[in-house]
């Protein structure tokens, strides 16, 4: 085991006893890989309209506002607003 060989390197109380961080490194790389997973899930499918998804309806109704005002029209639809600080 790697954390075995580190004994020959210590001094003091943790000499012969390098093995037991096998312990906290196994929980803090269980943790990251928890991690990443539930990130990735989180962003998996990016427009089902939760609050961390792309804004694609605000999107698409800016580009057809802009292409509306480009081909002279007067009568524009109104651009979608944020509910609760969520754009949708």
């Amino acid at each position: 085991m790697e954390f075995d060989k580190l004994n020959d390197g210590v001094t003091g109380f943790m000499k012969g006893h390098m093995i037991w961080l096998v312990i906290p490194f196994s929980v803090i790389i269980s943790w990251m890989y928890t991690s990443l997973e539930q990130v990735g899930e989180s962003t998996e499918n990016p427009f089902e309209g939760t609050p961390n998804d792309v804004p694609i309806s605000q999107l698409c109704r800016n580009i057809e506002i802009d292409l509306r005002e480009m081909l002279g029209e007067k009568e524009l639809p109104a651009p979608i607003k944020a509910q609760n600080d969520i754009l949708v």
